[in-house]
């Protein structure tokens, strides 16, 4: 509903015990997945067309919410992610979730290290995503432009409604709900793949990516809006390419979403967006869910 939104900080204690919740923003409008700073704050996103925007939050509360740089033109805004390797020049990243929602890169003017939380409220550079695409349209090449409308003609074209958004050392992850897409971009090299993520059990759009380290594969997790065969859960792509169902709903067939871990990885959060419920799951051995074995069933 309309400013009945927010964002909330649960604390836990290391047995996976609630410990207090806490209202952190109020009166904001469908906050989708965001994203973490380096710095340790929270940044929400609206999707509400020319209404949405992006605040930065304190996720202990002694700072007030603030409404950040990037995205103040308004847009149906969705996931946040960063790339720090170059400190002189971080860069900060943004989806939106529309059918011309070109991808957003953010480079401040100033780094503000001393005192991070105002480099995402000063001046800077805004670029957006421009896909060159091979003649198989399995990949090609990518550069950054500051001509808005006609990036918003290239996503239009090649990635619309953007989703769900990861950036781990060189590589950028993120997926396109309605066509079933994860693209991986190399930043560095400024090439890039896509694939289908409409594989075995995951029949749903995917939504949210979160990525978890293993010491024999790299998974990147999704979130799944329910398919038509199946209910919603969480899926997970290893760097060959092979998809896993981690968890699936018997009961719920909306949509899964606010996925997250604990820092040592023994607890995964998640919720159930149409239910309200938000559950935590560990594994049965007590192992943190990047460690070496995993047992999950691979499917094609």
């Amino acid at each position: 509903p309309h400013k009945k939104g927010g964002v909330g900080a649960l604390t836990f204690d290391q047995k996976g015990k609630v410990k207090s919740y806490d209202v952190l923003l109020k009166g904001t409008t469908l906050n989708k997945g965001g994203g973490k700073t380096p710095f340790g704050t929270w940044i929400s996103c609206e999707e509400n067309g020319k209404h949405g925007k992006i605040y930065q939050v304190d996720p202990t509360g002694e700072r007030k919410p603030e409404q950040i740089t990037i995205g103040r033109e308004g847009g149906s805004w969705e996931s946040f992610a960063h790339d720090i390797r170059d400190q002189d020049s971080p860069h900060f990243f943004v989806t939106e979730d529309a059918k011309d929602g070109a991808l957003q890169r953010f480079t401040p003017e100033k780094t503000y290290w001393h005192k991070p939380w105002k480099m995402l409220h000063k001046d800077g550079t805004t670029e957006y995503l421009m896909l060159l695409p091979n003649a198989s349209n399995d990949g090609g090449q990518f550069v950054w432009t500051t001509d808005r409308h006609e990036a918003r003609r290239n996503a239009e074209l090649y990635y619309p409604h953007t989703e769900g958004l990861d950036v781990h050392e060189s590589k950028m992850y993120f997926v396109c709900k309605k066509i079933k897409q994860l693209f991986v971009l190399d930043l560095d090299a400024g090439t890039y793949s896509n694939h289908t993520t409409a594989v075995g059990l995951f029949d749903g759009t995917p939504d949210q990516v979160e990525r978890a380290d293993d010491v024999s594969r790299e998974l990147l997790y999704f979130t799944e809006d329910s398919g038509s065969d199946t209910n919603a859960g969480v899926h997970a792509r290893d760097h060959e390419g092979k998809f896993y169902t981690v968890l699936e709903s018997e009961i719920f067939d909306d949509e899964t979403t606010g996925l997250s871990f604990s820092p040592d990885g023994r607890f995964m959060y998640i919720a159930y967006q149409s239910s309200g419920l938000l559950y935590a799951v560990w594994r049965n051995d007590g192992h943190p869910f990047h460690h070496e074995h995993l047992s999950i069933n691979y499917h094609d």
